[in-house]
C-alpha cells in the first residue's frame, strides 16, 4: 500500500546517500531483506569465521558476484569470479545477445584450501572457477558437461557428487575435475508439482539432505533426505510462507551453520521490479529436517546470529565519485565491455563513455554501465557534461528491463534534446539550447514498481519528463531493473559523454524504526500471529498491501515506533467488522495501552478510528491484538499518531509521484481528464504573493472510473514553450469545442504581469500547442471555463493578493492599486463570453456580483464569503452553482443564480480548510453522481507542494450542497 514516508523521499530527495539501505536494526535485530536487492540463487557458506554468499548475474559483467559477511546479515563485495564471458560473440552484443540465458544457480564450496564456484549457462555449458582466497584471482574453465542448478558436495569419504536437474533431480559422481564418473542417477521424481529445482546438498546426523525449491513467484522450499546419497529420498515442506509480501513465497537458498552451532538459511524472495532479494531466515532442526522460519512462517524481523565480536553496521557502496582508477564493486556493463571505448583517465574524476559502432536502441548499446536498485526506493541522480555528444547519439540514464525506459540527451543536427523513452517509443522532449551540463534523475518505488524520470540544468530545481515505467521482472531478461548510465551512436560512432557522479539514494538507518507521525502500513510489521498479508482494497494504487484473515487472538507487532515529542491521538484504518483491538506497550501484555472498539458497519468498506491516548516520547514497541467477534473479512490498513483526531483523510492522494495542485477535472467522451498545476520543490522565500509557487509545466491525468488507475500522460505544456511567458504557469482548465481541446492557463508575462493564455491539441492529453499572445483583455489567475447548455462559452477568472485582481479596475491595470480596506466592497472575480474560435473573448469581462439573501455585496472583512480565488462553474437543475475559495479563511463556498453572469446568492461551504495554506477546487458529473475534486498537502505537509483528491459531492432536496470535509 501507499507508504507516505516512501513518497516523501522520493520527490524530496535533495542529498546523496553514499551507500545502500541497511537491515541491521542496531539493536541485535535484523529486518529482512538482508539486501532489498537483486541477489538471486543464493548459495552460501561458511569459512572459519566469514560467510561467503554467491549469486546470479546473468549477462553482467564483471559477474559472478562473491559477498563477505561476518553475521549472514552485513555483507560486502568481495570478487567477481568472472570478469568478463569470452564463451561466445553474443556475450559481446555481436550477432546476438545473450539476455535471460547468462550465468546463474551458482554452487560455492571450500574443500582443502580451494574455493569453487559451479555455474551453468543454458547455451554454453557447465563452469568452474576456483580460487585460493576469496579475492581471487579467478581461474575459470569450462566443463565437459553442464548441471542444470547444481549442488557440489564434497563427502567425507573424498567422493565428490553433484544433485542437478528440473523437476527430476538427479546425482551425478565427479571426478577432481567435476567430469562424470558415472551416469546420472534420478535420485527424486515424484514431485508436488513441476519445477523443482535450485538443489544444495548437505550431511548431517548420517542423513544426506537436498535442499531445493518449487520455482515461481509463489515458489515454496522443501528438503530431500536419505541415510544414501542415491536415495531413496523423502520429502518435506519445510516452507511455504509469503512474508509479507502477498503471493511471493520464500524459496531457493541455502543453508549454513555458525560456529555458535545455530543454523540459518539464506534465502530469496521474489519482489517483482527490483528482483528476487535475499532473506535470512533462522533454521530449527525438527524431527531430523532443517525448517527455516518460525512457527510455520518466515520472519520479518529477528535476533541476529550469535557472534563472538560485536559486528558493524557493514553495507553496499551504490554511489561513485568517478575519482578512482578502476570503477565500484557495485558496477557491473551490460554484456561484455569494449575497454577501449570507456575511461577513467582521460578527464580525471570523470567516467568518458564512447561510442563504438551503432546500435539500435538500448538493449544493444554496448558499454551500458549497470548497477542494482535497491528496495524501498532509489533515487539516482547523474551529473552529465554533453559537450562530446555527436549527431546521432543517445545517451544518458536508464532504468534497464523491459520495458525499459530512460531519460538522456539525443543529439541532433545541430539541436539537441532532452528526451524520454518507454519501451522504445519516444514520450517527450524539450530542447536542451547551449546548455552542455545537465543532471538526469530516476526515482523509483520498488513497492509499486514504478519509475519516473526528470532533469536538470542546476541540480536544484528537478522537471519531470515523460510517463510513469511501471517495471516488471520481465523472465525475457530474468534480473532486477538496474539502473545504467550509458551513450550509443545511431548514425556514426565517436562522440562522447562525461559523468561527473552517480549518486544514489536509498533508505536510511534502522529498517524497522517508523516515526509516530507517519502512515505505517500494517504489512510493515516485524511479527505477527494468526493473520495474513493481503491485497489492498483502500484504494486501488500499485502495491497496495494490509493484514487480512484477522481473527480472536490474532496479533501484529512494531519493535519501534518513535514517538518523539508524543502525540495525543491515535488513528487506524481498518474495515468495520466489529471487535476489539487492544494495543499493548513494549513487554506489558495485561494492561493495554489503548483499547479501540472496532465499528460494525458491514456496508461500509473502510473506515479511520480516532482514539485519544496518553502521549508517550521515545521509541516504543506496540502489540496490536485482536479480540471479539472479528471476522475473516476484517482487515488492518494502516495506523499512525497524530496532535488532532481530526487529522484523517476522507480521500487519499490521485497523484503521488509528482506534487499536483489546482485540479480542474472533465468528462471527455466518457473519460475523466484532471487538469491540475505541477508544484515543484523550490528554494524562494514564501511569501503572500505566491512567490515560492514556481510551476514551470502541466501534466494530464486520467481515470476511467472513480477510484480507477490514474494515468500520467506526462508534461502537456512548459513555461518556455509559451512565447509569451515568464514564469508561473498556475491554475489551469480545459475545454473541448469542434473537435479541438484548449487549455486555459495563467502566467506572467515578460513584465511580470498576469494574463491568461490558451493552448490547443487535438488529444485531450495534449501535447498542447500554445498561441503566440495571452487572450486579449484577459488578465489575473484561474481561468474556469463553463459550456452551457447552448454550446456557448465562459471564461472566469481572477485571483486577488499574487492574483493581482487588486491592480484592475474596469479591465485598466494599474500597477499601484492596493488591497481593499475592511470596509470597503470586497473585489469580484470577472466573467467574459468566449468567442467562437475560443481562443480570444466575444465581449470585455464583467464583474460577478456575490451578495447575501438581501442583495448585499459582501465586504472585504467578511473574508470566509467573499471572493479570494479559484472560480468554477457548474450547473444542477438548471441553476448556475458559482463556487470559489475564500483564500485566508481556506473554505470552498458556493453561490446560486439564474443567470452565467449573475448575480449569485451566497449559500455556503462546500469544503472546510485541508491541510495546507491553499484551497482549490472542480466539480464535475459522472453518471448520476457528483464528485468534488480538491487538493491537500497530505504528502509534504507544505503548502507549495501539494497533492490532488476526490470525494463524492451530494445536494440536499432544495438544491443546497452537503459541507464536506477533507477529514474525518
Amino acid at each position: 500500500m501507499y507508504k507516505k514516508f516512501l513518497v516523501i523521499a522520493l520527490l524530496c530527495f535533495c542529498s546523496a546517500s553514499l551507500y545502500a539501505q541497511q537491515s541491521d536494526n542496531e539493536d541485535g535485530t535484523y529486518t529482512n531483506p538482508v539486501i532489498w536487492s537483486d541477489f538471486p540463487d543464493n548459495d552460501v557458506i561458511r569459512v572459519g569465521d566469514t560467510y561467503y554468499m554467491v549469486a546470479t548475474s546473468m549477462y553482467f559483467f564483471p559477474g559472478v558476484p562473491l559477498l563477505q559477511s561476518k553475521d549472514l546479515v552485513n555483507w560486502a563485495y568481495v570478487a567477481h569470479a568472472v570478469p568478463r564471458f569470452k564463451q561466445h560473440p553474443f556475450y559481446d552484443l555481436k550477432g546476438g545477445n545473450r539476455y535471460g540465458r547468462g550465468q546463474w544457480a551458482s554452487s560455492i564450496r571450500y574443500h582443502n584450501g580451494k574455493f569453487y564456484i559451479l555455474f551453468m549457462t543454458l547455451d554454453e555449458g557447465g563452469f568452474l572457477c576456483t580460487a585460493t582466497k576469496a579475492e581471487g584471482p579467478w581461474e575459470i574453465r569450462k566443463l565437459v558437461r553442464p548441471y542444470y542448478d547444481p549442488g557440489l558436495f564434497f563427502d567425507e569419504d573424498g567422493r565428490i557428487y553433484i544433485a542437478h536437474g528440473y523437476s527430476k533431480l538427479s546425482v551425478t559422481e565427479v571426478d577432481a575435475n567435476l567430469a562424470p564418473v558415472s551416469r546420472d542417477s534420478i535420485v527424486f521424481d515424484k514431485v508436488q508439482r513441476p519445477g523443482l529445482e535450485g538443489s544444495h546438498v548437505y550431511k548431517e546426523n548420517g542423513y544426506y539432505y537436498i535442499y531445493a525449491t518449487y520455482g515461481g513467484g509463489d515458489g515454496y522450499q522443501v528438503c530431500l533426505r536419505s541415510k544414501n546419497i542415491y536415495g531413496p529420498y523423502e520429502e518435506k515442506t519445510v516452507l511455504k510462507d509469503d512474508m509479507n509480501l502477498y503471493g511471493k513465497g520464500v524459496h531457493q537458498g541455502a543453508l549454513v551453520e555458525t560456529p555458535q552451532g545455530e543454523w540459518w538459511s539464506i534465502i530469496f524472495q521474489d519482489r517483482d521490479g527490483v528482483g528476487r532479494v535475499p532473506t535470512l531466515q533462522p533454521v530449527q532442526w525438527i524431527d531430523g529436517w532443517p525448517v527455516p522460519g518460525k512457527n510455520g512462517r518466515a520472519v520479518v524481523t529477528h535476533i541476529k546470529p550469535r557472534t563472538e565480536a560485536v559486528t558493524p553496521v557493514q553495507i553496499l557502496p551504490t554511489s561513485d565519485e568517478f575519482s578512482d582508477d578502476k570503477l565500484g564493486m557495485q558496477w557491473a556493463w551490460n554484456h561484455n565491455p569494449d575497454d577501449s571505448a570507456w575511461s577513467l583517465s582521460k578527464r580525471k574524476g570523470y567516467l568518458r563513455l564512447t561510442t563504438a559502432g551503432v546500435a539500435a536502441d538500448l538493449l544493444h548499446a554496448r558499454n551500458s554501465l549497470t548497477q542494482r536498485i535497491f528496495g524501498p526506493f532509489s533515487v539516482a541522480t547523474a551529473a552529465f557534461d554533453i559537450s562530446g555528444v555527436k549527431a546521432g547519439d543517445v545517451a544518458g540514464l536508464a532504468v534497464l528491463q523491459l520495458p525499459y525506459a530512460f531519460i538522456g540527451v539525443s543529439a541532433g543536427a545541430p539541436a539537441k534534446f532532452i528526451v524520454m523513452e518507454h519501451a522504445g517509443s519516444r514520450k517527450d522532449s524539450v530542447a536542451i539550447g547551449q546548455q552542455k551540463r545537465v543532471f538526469f534523475r530516476a526515482s523509483v518505488n520498488t513497492v509499486k514498481n514504478q519509475a519516473h524520470f526528470s532533469y536538470s540544468f542546476d541540480n536544484r530545481t528537478y522537471l519531470p519528463l515523460g510517463d510513469t515505467l511501471e517495471m516488471q521482472f520481465n523472465l525475457k531478461m530474468f534480473t532486477g531493473n538496474r539502473f545504467t548510465l550509458f551513450n550509443y551512436a545511431t548514425l556514426k560512432s565517436g562522440g562522447y559523454v562525461d559523468v561527473d557522479w552517480f549518486h544514489m539514494d536509498t533508505r536510511k538507518g534502522a529498517p524497522n524504526l517508523f516515526k509516530a507521525a507517519s502512515r505505517i502500513g500494517a504489512e510493515m510489521y516485524d511479527d505477527i500471529y494468526g493473520a495474513r498479508v493481503a491485497p489492498g482494497k483502500d484504494g486501488s494504487g500499485p502495491g497496495q498491501q494490509e493484514v487480512a484473515h484477522l481473527t480472536a487472538g490474532s496479533w501484529v507487532r512494531f519493535n519501534q515506533v518513535d514517538f518523539e515529542k508524543g502525540y495525543q491521538y491515535l488513528l487506524l484504518r481498518v474495515a468495520p467488522r466489529g471487535g476489539r483491538i487492544n494495543v499493548y506497550l513494549d513487554n506489558d501484555s495485561l494492561h493495554p495501552y489503548a483499547a479501540v472498539a472496532v465499528p460494525d458497519q458491514p456496508l461500509l468498506n473502510y473506515t479511520t478510528v480516532s482514539i485519544p491516548v496518553k502521549p508517550l516520547t521515545g521509541r516504543h514497541r506496540l502489540t496490536f491484538t485482536f479480540t471479539g467477534e472479528m471476522q475473516s473479512t476484517a482487515r488492518f490498513n494502516w495506523f499512525t499518531f497524530a496532535d488532532d483526531n481530526q487529522q484523517t483523510y476522507t480521500s487519499p492522494p490521485l497523484i503521488s509521484h509528482i506534487y499536483t495542485a489546482d485540479p480542474s477535472a472533465h468528462l471527455f467522451n466518457g473519460k475523466i481528464y484532471i487538469y491540475p498545476s505541477h508544484d515543484t520543490a523550490t528554494n524562494t522565500k514564501e511569501s503572500d504573493n505566491g512567490d515560492h509557487f514556481q510551476m514551470e509545466d502541466y501534466h494530464v491525468f486520467s481515470m476511467d472510473s472513480i477510484g480507477g488507475k490514474v494515468t500520467d500522460h506526462g508534461t502537456a505544456l512548459r513555461a518556455h514553450d509559451v512565447p509569451w511567458a515568464s514564469k508561473q504557469l498556475w491554475a489551469p482548465d480545459a475545454a473541448f469545442s469542434k473537435g479541438t481541446y484548449y487549455l486555459y492557463f495563467p502566467a506572467k508575462d515578460k513584465e511580470g504581469v498576469f494574463k491568461i493564455g490558451v493552448a490547443s491539441s487535438k488529444q485531450p492529453t495534449g501535447p498542447f500547442v500554445a498561441e503566440k499572445e495571452p487572450i486579449a483583455g484577459s488578465y489575473s489567475i484561474d481561468p474556469c471555463v463553463f459550456r452551457d447548455d447552448d454550446g456557448s462559452f465562459y471564461l472566469y477568472f481572477g485571483g486577488i493578493w499574487g492574483g493581482q485582481l487588486q491592480h484592475w479596475d474596469n479591465n485598466r491595470y494599474d500597477a499601484t492599486a492596493a488591497l481593499r480596506k475592511k470596509n470597503e466592497v470586497a473585489i469580484l472575480p470577472r466573467v467574459a463570453k468566449l468567442a467562437p474560435d475560443m481562443k480570444n473573448l466575444e465581449s470585455a469581462p464583467l464583474p460577478i456580483k456575490i451578495t447575501d439573501s438581501t442583495g448585499r455585496l459582501y465586504n472585504e472583512q467578511e473574508n470566509d464569503k467573499r471572493f479570494f480565488e479559484a472560480a468554477w462553474m457548474h450547473k444542477y437543475n438548471g441553476k448556475y452553482y458559482f463556487s470559489y475559495s475564500t483564500g485566508d479563511t481556506h473554505n470552498i463556498v458556493y453561490a446560486i443564480g439564474d443567470s452565467p453572469y449573475g448575480p449569485f446568492t451566497y449559500q455556503g461551504v462546500i469544503l472546510k480548510p485541508v491541510d495546507g495554506w491553499t484551497n482549490h477546487h472542480s466539480i464535475i458529473q459522472i453518471g448520476h453522481k457528483w464528485y468534488l475534486f480538491y487538493h491537500d498537502t497530505q504528502l509534504s505537509g507544505k503548502t507549495h507542494l501539494r497533492n490532488v483528491k476526490v470525494m463524492e459531492l451530494k445536494y440536499n432536496n432544495d438544491g443546497t450542497i452537503q459541507t464536506l470535509s477533507a477529514s474525518r
